[in-house]
Parts: structure tokens; C-alpha cells; sequence
């Protein structure tokens, strides 16, 4: 038994030596990569939120709805119940779904493996732009990460999220191609509450992400795609859920070894409102990665 231990061990050690190119992640280099995703999240979000903030607002002077008189003594209590449904939705927390076993396989002829718990990195991002919006996130290297954001009924501009990741580091000895594969368990819950086409928005995803990094901490190469996601907008009740989903994915992208690749699961979690009566919005999204897998196929080439 100790010699199959041992054997393991070393076979474990090789792997992650080509995994990172024989060589260590530096010291710092995690906390430099984190405050590289800050920028680039904040930057993305700055210019999404402008495009679906404008885009709302053209959207509600379209409608032709009769306007609901919130003063009017009859619609009190229709009211109080709609924004009690947003506090009890605001206040849910979704659990972390079950694992339901990893993956894993090993090509001839390439670098492959998988890595299951505890992965090399997990981080959370704070959003917050504006008003009254009840965030939380929770990361960790356990492979769970989770984000909510919830918008207030005081206020006219609540607007925030929240954005959570687990994930490894891959740095190839050569130019390639690397693909990432995770099959996570994933639950998301979303309701907007708008009245008279007030602007609204409940957005999030569960997705699959590969960052690659330079030493001077630039994010210049990214690759992702999404497990789930939404964008709710429009005028009246909506809401939807999912929990205990699992699917799989893969994301390719050319490397070099002049990078450090980030790869991970993420979470995101957006909602923006204007206040009751007027507009609630909720968005949650959590998930749990029982394993990651990579496979790096060097670039070969031919003889002159």
C-alpha cells in the first residue's frame, strides 16, 4: 500500500509539473491576478450597465400601459403583498448544490489531467454602484462558490453585484492549444417587480473562463462560455429558478508560455431598481465544482 502511495504521489507530482511548466506560481502572483480581474470585471460592467440602462429606458417610453395609481387606497394592499414576495425572495439564500462526481480523462500524446478539491484559487467581487442593494458572495478552494444581489424598496437608483470564481492555473511549457472542461452543479434563482415601465434589471450567469496573464499582471487573452445565464427587463412580475442542474463544458483557446492561464468557474449575480412602488429586482447564483479537467496539445511544426 505505501508503494502505491508513493507511486501516486510522484505520478501527482509529475503532473503538476507540466501543468505549470516546471516551474512555481511566484509569490503575490494570485493577489496580482485578482486585482487584474477587478479591472477588467469593472471595466466590462461600466459599459454593459450604460448600454442596458439606455436600453430600458427607450423600452418603457415604447409600452402603452395604463399606469397603476400607487396612491389609490385599493392598491395599497396589492402592493404591500408584491413587495412583501421581493422580500421574502431577497431574503432566500440558495444552498450549495450537491456534488454529483468528477470527471476526468488522459489523452496519449498530450498533457491532460484533472484536479478536484482544493483548487489554487478562489475569489470574490464586490460591485456596488449605487443606492440601496443588498449584496454577498462567498468563494472557496473547496470548489463552492456562491453571489446574490438583492435591490431595495428605499430609494430611486439601487443598482449592484456580485461576482464569485474557484479555478486553477495553467502555464504550458510550449505553444498550444488548451481546453478546460468542468461539468459543475449549479442553481440560480432572478425576479424583477416593476410598475408603470419602471426601469428594471435582474442579470446573472454560471459560466466557464479562461484568462490568460502576463507578468505584468495584463489580462491579454480571454475564452469563455456560459452554463446558464438571464436578463430580465420588463415590465411586471417576472421571475424563474433552476437548482441542482448540471451540464457540461469545454472552452479552447491558443497559448503561449509567455502567460499564465487563469482557468475557472464563475458565478454572477446583477440587480438594479428603483424603489417601491417602482421596481425590485433579485438575482442568485451559486455552484459547486467537484473537479476541473485540462488537456494542452502542443503546436507542432513541420519541416521546412
Amino acid at each position: 500500500m505505501a508503494k502505491r502511495s508513493g507511486a501516486k504521489r510522484r505520478d501527482l507530482e509529475v503532473r503538476e509539473f507540466l501543468r505549470l511548466g516546471g516551474k512555481k506560481i511566484p509569490a503575490g502572483f494570485a493577489g496580482k491576478a485578482l486585482a487584474a480581474t477587478k479591472t477588467l470585471r469593472r471595466r466590462q460592467m461600466g459599459t454593459a450597465q450604460g448600454m442596458r440602462t439606455e436600453r430600458v429606458k427607450l423600452f418603457a417610453r415604447l409600452k402603452d400601459e395604463s399606469a397603476v395609481a400607487v396612491d389609490a387606497p385599493a392598491n395599497k394592499k396589492t402592493l404591500e403583498q408584491m413587495a412583501s414576495l421581493h422580500r421574502k425572495l431577497a431574503a432566500k439564500k440558495l444552498r450549495f448544490p450537491k456534488v454529483r462526481g468528477g470527471i476526468g480523462w488522459i489523452s496519449p500524446g498530450t498533457i491532460s489531467g484533472t484536479l478536484v478539491p482544493p483548487f489554487d484559487f478562489a475569489d470574490t467581487i464586490p460591485a456596488a454602484i449605487a443606492g440601496n442593494t443588498e449584496l454577498s458572495a462567498s468563494a472557496n478552494v473547496d470548489g463552492q462558490i456562491g453571489a446574490s444581489a438583492a435591490t431595495g424598496e428605499a430609494g430611486s437608483d439601487n443598482n449592484g453585484s456580485e461576482y464569485a470564481r474557484v479555478g486553477f492555473f495553467f502555464h504550458p511549457m510550449t505553444q498550444g492549444t488548451l481546453t478546460v472542461s468542468a461539468s459543475p452543479t449549479y442553481s440560480f434563482e432572478w425576479s424583477t417587480n416593476s410598475l408603470n415601465n419602471t426601469p428594471v434589471i435582474s442579470s446573472g450567469d454560471v459560466g466557464l473562463t479562461v484568462y490568460g496573464m502576463n507578468e505584468l499582471a495584463q489580462i491579454l487573452s480571454t475564452a469563455g462560455s456560459t452554463y446558464t445565464s438571464w436578463q430580465q427587463d420588463t415590465t411586471g412580475v417576472q421571475f424563474n429558478f433552476g437548482f441542482d442542474l448540471q451540464n457540461s463544458l469545454s472552452v479552447s483557446l491558443p497559448v503561449t508560455p509567455a502567460q499564465v492561464y487563469l482557468c475557472f468557474v464563475e458565478v454572477f449575480a446583477q440587480a438594479m431598481g428603483c424603489g417601491w412602488p417602482g421596481s425590485l429586482a433579485s438575482a442568485m447564483a451559486s455552484a459547486t465544482v467537484p473537479s476541473m479537467s485540462f488537456e494542452f496539445v502542443p503546436l507542432v511544426l513541420a519541416n521546412p
